[in-house]
């Protein structure tokens, strides 16, 4: 969620405007410039992204930045009672000024819980900041710093800055309509991510409809499973579900979402082991129709021992996320393309597309393999 600034700034704005899919890629060059007004929101425009810019910025574009365009338009009227706001009342106007370069202009709302990263210069205010984030959230009870990724389970490291710490970090989120528990502090969990499951769902729609019947599934790294609730809660579209994760403090809540939204009585199994293993039991192999991946770092990796619980004798589907090299997309399509062949599939469709960008070189891929 991006924040407003208190700030003073001029209207009309310039603005930069980059595709969708680069937005980080040139925030960050903006940034390194100072060109970019961090005081204020990137916007959505048209198909693309509108990048805010300083007053630094030059009038001519640099050669570089000269292939997009620069619009004007009026900045965000501000509310004297955001969390910038209260901020600058909190810490005083001369702090304020004397840091606004490093104040967080961006965080992560889940469910109840805010997730913000701070700048070590602006560490020792960290509770004027939770006070400040709580003040304008009312939904929000827990405000938590992130300290980045660690661990073999990839878990965000948190340090509650604000709120109760009897609270913990588990909370309820709504998602594509349906509710279900998450704690980040014990695995991941991303609402940006949203889209994507809503999609799986519309593929296992059409899926259904090829098959003329309900549909067997496997996810593999199910997490707390927000891919599976949008499916459980579809009338008439599953008969049954495998969801694993290899983490077991995560599968007891993904026990928990399955069984709160099992509202007919889907055949439900749940595990807690290695995915790379699934295979050795003789009931998965070509069971399932629909297949999810979703462990972006390894995904590549890990897909020549997954493919084998796809059905073999009827249109099955894989669905599947990775992150990689922005120049490999075709390389990794060519993959599993030999990939499918060599296990004897014969492919219908197959999709190999950036989602969006996660670095300045690397892009989340979304992964679709239709077989006949």
């Amino acid at each position: 969620m991006k924040l407003k600034s208190p700030l003073d700034v001029p209207n009309p704005m310039r603005y930069l405007v980059v595709p969708s899919q680069e937005t980080e890629t040139w925030k960050e060059y903006l940034v390194s410039k100072g060109w970019m007004e961090r005081t204020l929101s990137i916007e959505i425009e048209g198909s693309g992204r509108a990048i805010p810019l300083s007053n630094l910025f030059p009038n001519k574009a640099p050669i570089d930045l000269s292939k997009f365009d620069i619009i004007e338009k009026n900045a965000p009227i501000i509310s004297p009672n955001d969390y910038l706001g209260f901020l600058k009342i909190k810490v005083g106007e001369k702090t304020y000024n004397e840091f606004e370069n490093f104040w967080p202009q961006s965080f992560d709302q889940i469910g109840e819980l805010i997730i913000i990263k701070l700048e070590k210069e602006v560490e020792i205010f960290a509770k004027e900041i939770a006070q400040s984030l709580l003040s304008q959230n009312k939904k929000a009870t827990r405000i938590f710093q992130d300290l980045g990724v660690h661990g073999n389970f990839r878990i965000r490291k948190l340090n509650l800055i604000g709120g109760s710490e009897k609270l913990g970090g588990e909370t309820k989120v709504r998602e594509n309509g349906v509710e279900f528990f998450v704690d980040p502090t014990k695995g991941y969990y991303s609402p940006r991510l949203a889209t994507e499951r809503l999609e799986t769902l519309e593929c296992a729609v059409l899926l259904k409809e090829k098959l003329k019947r309900k549909l067997k599934i496997c996810d593999a790294y199910a997490g707390f499973g927000p891919a599976l609730m949008p499916l459980i809660k579809k009338n008439g579209l599953v008969d049954s579900i495998f969801a694993n994760d290899l983490n077991p403090e995560v599968t007891t809540i993904l026990q928990k979402n399955l069984i709160d939204n099992n509202k007919e009585n889907i055949n439900l199994r749940i595990t807690c082991e290695d995915a790379r293993k699934l295979i050795s039991l003789n009931e998965n192999i070509g069971f399932f129709d629909l297949l999810l991946v979703n462990l972006p770092h390894s995904t590549i990796e890990h897909l020549p021992t997954l493919i084998g619980l796809l059905n073999h004798s009827e249109t099955s589907v894989l669905r599947a996320w990775s992150i990689i090299d922005s120049k490999r997309l075709d390389e990794v399509k060519t993959q599993i393309e030999l990939l499918f062949t060599s296990e004897n599939f014969s492919i219908s469709k197959i999709i190999v597309e950036a989602a969006r960008t996660y670095s300045p070189t690397q892009v989340y891929v979304k992964i679709e393999v239709w077989t006949n």
